[in-house]
């Protein structure tokens, strides 16, 4: 089943990325080959493009078949007054005489301003397949998911008419990784018409309680968000 495969390469994603080394340390046993560079103030540079790689490279070992940078099927104003196609940052297809687009994937990092994350999550929503939103964060402090929830819960906002005037169902599976604390987290955001109202699903789905300690994350009510 699509979901299940998309939750397993997520969890075995984080683990590779856990694993990984950064260009000042050392390698281990796990770590792959990917490193983290460092910028010329000597600072670590992390951004999404290291989860895509570990992503890619656990797909060459399954059955899915994947492109990147995937021009999208619908049009987009972007800038400017002419609608063109976007991109999606990875598709996966399944392969029996033809080529089938199966899902979406898009890849962000840190805290990206509102409208980054309202613009792909209109991709994910109009495009009408199954999608992943995989969130790659270096640290976390209590109040860094509760941020970047309510970006979410204003992007879904956005788009309630489009959704409730087209009835349409929105899958997608979203996972945030942490770095520092070696802590994730993921939840299929599941919606169909007949539940209601998307802003009254989305509001209720991005919810989380926890607190952090040091390296310690301590969920104090997961609301069906399941802990990596």
């Amino acid at each position: 089943m699509l979901l299940d495969d998309l939750i397993e390469i997520n969890r075995r994603t984080c683990g590779s990325l856990w694993s990984i080394a950064d260009v000042n340390g050392h390698p281990s046993g796990l770590s792959p080959r990917l490193i983290i560079p460092k910028t010329r103030n000597e600072e670590l540079r992390i951004s999404e493009q290291e989860a895509r790689l570990m992503f890619c490279s656990l797909l060459n070992n399954l059955s899915y078949y994947y492109s990147i940078e995937t021009p999208t099927e619908q049009s987009y104003q972007l800038t400017g007054q002419t609608a063109q196609s976007a991109l999606s940052d990875l598709s996966l297809y399944t392969y029996n005489r033809s080529f089938k687009k199966v899902a979406n994937i898009e890849f962000k990092a840190h805290n990206p301003p509102q409208d980054h994350i309202r613009k792909d999550i209109e991709k994910l929503i109009r495009e009408q397949i199954p999608g992943n939103w995989f969130h790659f964060l270096k640290n976390m402090d209590s109040g860094t998911l509760p941020a970047l929830f309510t970006k979410f819960i204003y992007s879904f906002n956005a788009f309630s008419n489009l959704v409730s005037t087209f009835n349409f169902s929105v899958s997608i599976l979203f996972c945030f990784y942490v770095l520092d604390k070696k802590w994730g987290c993921y939840k299929h955001f599941d919606f169909h018409p007949k539940q209601g109202s998307i802003v009254d699903y989305a509001n209720s789905f991005f919810a989380l309680s926890y607190s952090v300690s040091g390296n310690k994350v301590t969920v104090n009510n997961n609301n069906g968000w399941i802990v990596i």
